[in-house]
């Protein structure tokens, strides 16, 4: 017993040594990350002979490259930093690099789809890297078709694994890890390639290695005919707000997936003109662990412009198809309340009315300032929208000769902007320009 206290002591010592190397000092609090702003930024869009391209700021840059892929000539008209321009860019897809401190450099892409593939309207962002991508409302089969579109932005190998889950569990997808994009290229996934049959599918992109985008075109010839874009929706969490569900009760639907091993329950209350309350029929639904699940939003949410709140008791990611006539659909993603300014994009494509804008409050009472931008970035309007605690409010767009318009936030406010065109119907949700990004906080250990 007295050797094993002589063993004991010099490594307890050891440890008191290594500890007072490693940890802070009681002097240094924890500090949180800093803002830092950005100086550069990249997005790819996809791109196409019947797909515009735009690009805009929301302060001139000092300079952008646009480099259609694979291997084409660079597209001029996407290139001045200090204006909004569009391009119709007849490529796979583009690369847009902007440089120019606080900048806020934003892409957008816009079509109508043909009929054969679904037909309707096509208003998307064009992201810049992810990391992790989670997607919702997919399908591979039963006229319900997804394509996974992944552009490396970069010039060295680029590789993803996805996982993919249906209402019955996670499916094992053939060829699912590993997935290569060559450098500066576009690569493009049919789902139906890695699990055929499956009609409503949710999909987490994780990146490996390498400088990856990635969107999602979703089409259907099936009862919600149409074609949409499809963004990332937040990843996998316990509350969450999805903004920008438009007008009308029928044709809404909540998709949810619980990736993790045990049985989520989710309440969802309607956050809507007038107050937040808890509809019938959404109380303590169920998600098993591994799967999906659909959900029609019953008519005891009302009809009006809203948006819903999930709490649940496990970690899930949530979307809402809206498909408020049966000639095309929209999705509504969860995303984070805009922590700045965010842009509405106007001139993106040919005979496209002006946008509604969708404002929610989830908690306190918030304000936006939207000022209206013509190409040239002369400003030609502001004004203020107030939007009540717990409720969703809207705007329409209208100002005259208007190619964007850029909305700052005073407050929690989880934005959208919806757009119509004859029968079609697209909805973007709104996202902070990159104008600072947040820096981890780094000191020496000693």
């Amino acid at each position: 017993m007295k050797d094993l206290k002589i063993l004991i002591l010099p490594i307890a010592a050891v440890a008191m040594v290594l500890l007072a190397l490693v940890a802070p000092s009681s002097s240094e609090s924890a500090r949180p990350p800093s803002r830092v702003t950005v100086t550069e930024s990249s997005y790819a869009c996809p791109a196409g002979s019947v797909i515009t391209v735009a690009s805009g700021q929301v302060r001139p840059g000092s300079g952008a490259t646009a480099n259609p892929f694979p291997g084409r000539a660079r597209d001029t008209e996407l290139e001045d930093a200090s204006s909004w321009r569009t391009s119709v860019v007849d490529a796979e897809g583009v690369m847009v690099q902007q440089r120019g401190r606080a900048s806020g450099a934003v892409g957008f892409f816009a079509g109508t789809a043909p009929k054969k593939g679904g037909g309707g309207l096509v208003v998307g962002s064009c992201p810049g890297v992810v990391d992790d991508a989670w997607l919702m409302g997919l399908g591979s089969g039963g006229k319900h078709f997804s394509t996974l579109i992944l552009t490396n932005l970069a010039d060295t190998p680029a590789a993803v694994d996805l996982s993919l889950w249906g209402p019955k569990g996670k499916i094992d997808a053939v060829g699912s890890e590993g997935i290569v994009v060559k450098p500066s290229s576009v690569r493009r996934i049919r789902l139906d390639e890695l699990a055929a049959g499956e009609a409503e599918l949710a999909m987490h992109v994780h990146r490996r290695r390498g400088s990856l985008s990635a969107v999602v075109n979703d089409s259907s010839t099936s009862v919600f005919s149409g074609t949409e874009p499809v963004s990332a929706t937040l990843s996998p969490r316990r509350t969450q707000v999805i903004g920008g569900l438009v007008q009308g009760a029928s044709g809404r639907t909540l998709m949810m997936v619980n990736p993790g091993q045990s049985t989520a329950r989710v309440s969802v209350k309607v956050i809507g003109a007038k107050n937040t309350f808890a509809p019938s029929g959404l109380e303590q639904l169920k998600v098993a662990a591994g799967t999906t699940r659909s959900v029609t939003v019953p008519k005891s949410a009302g009809s009006g412009a809203q948006a819903l709140r999930l709490t649940s008791d496990q970690p899930i990611s949530a979307s809402v198809r809206m498909a408020p006539g049966d000639k095309d659909y929209a999705y509504a993603e969860a995303v984070p309340a805009l922590s700045g300014p965010a842009i509405v994009p106007v001139e993106v494509g040919p005979k496209i009315g002006a946008p509604r804008l969708m404002l929610t409050a989830p908690r306190g009472a918030a304000s936006v300032d939207v000022q209206a931008y013509d190409a040239s970035m002369r400003r030609l309007a502001s004004s203020t929208v107030k939007i009540k605690a717990g409720t969703t409010t809207w705007a329409r767009l209208e100002t005259p000769d208007a190619a964007y318009f850029v909305v700052t936030p005073h407050g929690k406010v989880v934005a959208a902007a919806t757009y119509v065109k004859g029968d079609g119907i697209s909805s973007l949700a709104l996202t902070t320009a990159p104008v600072t990004v947040l820096s981890p906080q780094v000191r020496p250990t000693s």
